[in-house]
């Protein structure tokens, strides 16, 4: 991926060109969309735009064709996203906006692709029709349960891809760089207070905005996953323990993914990483 961003960086015309080749393939659209979040951080908000429009060619074109608006919501998102961490250097905003650009995006692709919305809500049916006949799904909350994943994958997805383009521009121009500033994402007391405020609002209202309570768990679960990073950075431990954190979390995503939501609010409203500080200075 290193070498891929270096090429990338070469110049406009590079970054551009590998931009668009990588949109117009098959499952390289992603890579399209690291690429112009790089641009986004290295150079900044005119250049990124420059290079977010070209790319914007071959993925509207998919989507003329298609009628998936989905690598466009990411592209933009993304691009947006890359934008504001470059003018900020805020985590804590940038899954914030994450948060908005994916129910936003949400709701678009539910009205500008509603019958790829209906095949999936339909085969939805269908299996649970297989597993238990005797299930009954009503097609409404099946499609609101369906645009909750959507918005949740799409949040983590964009912010996974700018981690990437992250990744990329600290091992090109200052190596280490994203890792200190990853080690030190915590979300402060107001953020998360919000965060659970409106958690509490879509609880309240279940039939009407019960569908975002887990997109609003997408800032609280990058936080403790940056925290499990720093303690584990701090504890000196293997890499394996990483691959373990990882493998759990994938394994063990029920138990695991409430916990790390807790620790993030833990960690806002106590200060995790400065109390173990000072126990070990003490």
């Amino acid at each position: 991926m290193r070498a891929i961003a270096e090429f990338a960086m070469r110049g406009s015309a590079y970054a551009t060109a590998l931009s668009m080749v990588a949109a117009a393939l098959p499952l390289l659209g992603w890579l399209s969309t690291v690429i112009v979040a790089l641009v986004c951080l290295r150079t900044g908000i005119a250049a990124g735009s420059m290079i977010l429009l070209w790319t914007m060619l071959p993925v509207g074109v998919a989507f003329y064709f298609v009628g998936d608006p989905t690598p466009m919501i990411a592209l933009l998102g993304t691009g947006i996203m890359a934008m504001l961490l470059r003018q900020t250097r805020s985590w804590e905003l940038v899954l914030l906006a994450s948060v908005v650009f994916s129910g936003v995006g949400a709701l678009i692709f539910e009205f500008s692709a509603a019958g790829i919305l209906d095949r999936f809500v339909q085969f939805y049916i269908d299996y649970l029709a297989q597993v238990d006949a005797s299930v009954v799904v009503d097609p409404a909350d099946a499609r609101k349960l369906l645009m909750s994943f959507f918005a949740l994958g799409q949040a983590y997805s964009m912010v996974i891809m700018l981690i990437i383009a992250r990744w990329c521009q600290s091992a090109l121009y200052n190596p280490g760089g994203f890792r200190t500033e990853f080690h030190q994402l915590r979300l402060s007391p107001a953020v998360s207070g919000s965060i659970v405020l409106a958690m509490a609002v879509c609880y309240m209202f279940g039939d009407l905005l019960g569908r975002w309570l887990p997109l609003l768990t997408v800032p609280l679960v990058f936080a403790s996953i940056g925290l499990a990073h720093w303690l584990m950075a701090n504890r000196e431990l293997s890499k394996n323990w990483v691959a373990g954190f990882y493998g759990s979390l994938v394994l063990l995503f029920q138990i695991v993914y409430p916990f790390l939501a807790a620790l993030a609010l833990m960690d806002s409203w106590f200060d995790i990483r400065n109390r173990i500080k000072t126990i070990q200075k003490d």
